[in-house]
């Protein structure tokens, strides 16, 4: 079983869900825990170090650490392609402005291993 951390921003993104989508995630995001590559699709360029897991009308973009069992959670959001709050273009924007990696491995640096 993986372990799942979120970034800041991916924190922010499931603490802005409904309290209901939020206790559902909970128990959904077991499910990519146990099986994260059964369970997701991988992302193409420029994301394609990413995965994507789809719940709902939700997405979970997540990277995979195999080697540390762990899966960081950099965004969460609604599947709205067209939307300026689309998942995909925040993190886009934030691995064109290079502070993608900076905050996954914060995250990492504070999890226990």
């Amino acid at each position: 079983m993986y372990r799942i951390l979120f970034t800041p921003e991916g924190k922010q993104d499931v603490d802005a869900l409904p309290k209901k989508v939020k206790n559902s995630l909970k128990k959904e995001i077991q499910k990519l825990a146990a099986d994260p590559r059964g369970a997701s699709m991988p992302l193409r360029e420029p994301l394609e170090c990413w995965r994507s897991y789809h719940w709902r009308n939700y997405r979970i973009i997540f990277m995979l650490f195999d080697d540390m069992e762990t899966i960081a959670v950099a965004a969460v959001g609604k599947r709205l392609p067209r939307s300026k709050l689309d998942v995909y273009r925040k993190l886009e924007r934030l691995a064109s402005e290079g502070k993608l990696a900076q905050k996954i491995l914060a995250a990492l640096r504070g999890f226990p291993r």
